[in-house]
């Protein structure tokens, strides 16, 4: 099967994430494509293609003007090694009004997890560019395409980063979609995916479903509840399904089927996956008790949907482990 991979990460290394009050190693490095990459290469299964050019005003289809702007300036600005915190971050208007990148930054981001480096704005449009090229396999024809895309995307909103998530790359290929019928996405990272959330909170015409941590336990902490159900028109097309810290599959299973029932009772005519592993058993950032084979499992389930499928690779932490899983994952989608 097809792979669309952008080697444009591989100079992205930000060494620091801040959280509560203090520095702390990046957990978001290039190794972890790397672990994937090498299993994928290793497999005849697997054939790996850089994507299709993408135009820069194509990301304002998911994201807000401003906020690309501002993104794409401060990191046009920024020396080699910089790595570069908004000194205030708030929901503030007044922020918008000052002549300077870095302050008008800090009204475009979340929290101080992900810091800008210079090579940050293009390893995102790389990461952008695998989602659109997977959303025009399957416009195509194509029925199942993988983009491995780093940094990873979900967090991101419409005008915020967050969760080392710059440009959310699943929304992209999930808005191209929709262009020709109602499209689904199944996101399963153990993180909820606040951003993509936020993207088609009130639409109609992509449901939104997450299995994930629940936020009391997990970061982002401030979305992924049960009650959030969408707004407006959108009421009723997103779907959180939040499940406790040591989670297991026995627990997991259920939880899955509920999930792929939305999605079936939607009908649509393609679906995004935002594939994480960090739900893996050991991640250094998750604490559920996933294994390999049962994601082959989740791979199999989501083959019953019956549906075209764009996989656009999240997060995902237990290095060694990453490359097995996305084969076993692979393995149920193929039923190889």
């Amino acid at each position: 099967m097809r792979v669309v991979y952008h080697p444009s990460d591989r100079g992205y290394r930000p060494r620091h994430s801040f959280f509560y009050g203090r520095f702390a190693p990046y957990p978001e490095v290039p190794e972890r494509i790397g672990s994937i990459l090498a299993a994928l290469k290793g497999d005849r299964r697997f054939t790996i293609e850089e994507p299709q050019p993408l135009a820069v005003e194509t990301l304002q289809q998911v994201h807000d003007p401003g906020y690309l702007q501002v993104l794409e300036s401060v990191c046009g600005r920024l020396k080699e090694g910089e790595e570069f915190f908004p000194g205030v971050i708030q929901k503030a208007p007044l922020l918008l009004r000052s002549r300077y990148e870095r302050v008008r930054a800090g009204y475009y981001t979340l929290d101080s997890s992900t810091p800008l480096l210079a090579p940050s704005w293009n390893a995102a449009l790389g990461a952008a560019a695998v989602a659109q090229s997977c959303a025009t396999a399957l416009a195509g024809g194509e029925k199942l395409i993988y983009g491995l895309a780093r940094p990873p995307g979900h967090h991101a909103g419409r005008a915020f980063w967050a969760g080392y998530c710059l440009i959310n790359h699943a929304a992209l290929a999930a808005e191209q979609l929709a262009r020709l019928g109602k499209v689904a996405v199944l996101d399963m990272d153990y993180h909820h995916g606040n951003g993509t959330q936020d993207i088609f909170y009130e639409r109609d015409d992509v449901l939104y479903v997450s299995l994930h941590c629940r936020p009391e336990e997990a970061y982002p902490y401030l979305a992924g509840a049960a009650e959030e159900l969408g707004a407006g028109k959108g009421r009723g097309f997103n779907r959180n399904l939040p499940l406790p810290s040591g989670t297991t599959w026995a627990d997991y299973a259920p939880a899955l089927e509920e999930a792929l029932e939305a999605v079936h009772s939607f009908h649509p005519q393609s679906l995004v996956v935002s594939l994480g592993l960090d739900g893996l058993e050991g991640d250094p950032i998750g604490s559920f008790r996933l294994h390999g084979d049962d994601f082959r499992s989740i791979g199999a389930r989501i083959r019953d949907l019956a549906r075209p499928t764009a996989v656009i690779q999240e997060g995902g932490y237990l290095i060694p482990e990453l490359g097995n899983a996305v084969v076993r994952f692979f393995e149920g989608m193929t039923g190889t």
